[in-house]
């Protein structure tokens, strides 16, 4: 009787001592997976703001650099950030995040504008399931460089911000190239971008600027 608690005892010892070990490595993961993705992000609001993020720089240095040129505030529900010039007072711009569903599944990015929400500063995107090659495209930077500098406040009733065309047809501003041999995830982009930035201008952008005192100045506490 006693040899056969003894056993019991001791797997249930052993059992107890396998179990802490995979909580204590998976908390440990969970933690580096949270951080590095936090980084991953931050980098992202980094680059649409077009902030100096030089070649090999380090997680600790892109951190310290979020956290001297970036403000995060809760609009609405929803977390998002200003972007500020080298003084720490002139506002650069505002970022929020943009995405919806692609062809595969949803497609997550964050879009950075000009303080007076007139120009898109930057955009990218960073976590998305599209066919490598393909619709996946739409993360390179000759997707994404083409929406700097796109107007925001000058277009008709009814009319897009943005409209994707096949490579090589653009011909007016507003006119993007999409992605060749990729027309769902272009089409996807194209309709949830225009979507994205509506919402933003109509609901978002005005108060972003009262809580920031306008859109020039500010002091970041």
């Amino acid at each position: 009787m006693n040899k056969a608690f003894r056993s019991v005892a001791y797997m249930f010892l052993i059992s107890l001592v396998f179990t802490a070990l995979v909580s204590a490595v998976k908390v440990t993961q969970d933690d580096r997976i949270a951080h590095n993705r936090a980084v991953k992000l931050q980098r992202v609001i980094l680059k649409v703001l077009n902030l100096p993020l030089k070649k090999g720089m380090s997680d600790g240095e892109a951190q310290h650099l979020f956290d001297r040129r970036v403000r995060p505030l809760e609009v609405r529900g929803r977390t998002m950030y200003v972007g500020y010039e080298a003084d720490g007072r002139t506002i650069k711009g505002y970022v929020f995040p943009v995405g919806g569903p692609g062809f595969w599944g949803p497609i997550f990015g964050m879009a950075a504008v000009t303080p007076d929400a007139g120009q898109v500063l930057g955009l990218a995107f960073y976590k998305h399931s599209e066919t490598p090659g393909l619709g996946a495209r739409i993360s390179e930077p000759w997707f994404t460089d083409q929406f700097k500098g796109l107007p925001l406040q000058s277009r008709a009733a009814g009319q897009k911000f943005f409209y994707l065309k096949p490579a090589g047809t653009s011909r007016a501003a507003d006119e993007l190239d999409a992605v060749t041999g990729a027309t769902r995830t272009s089409a996807a982009v194209e309709t949830f971008l225009n979507r994205e930035f509506e919402r933003f201008l109509k609901n978002d952008w005005s108060v972003l600027a009262r809580e920031q005192g306008g859109h020039g100045q500010t002091t970041v506490k």
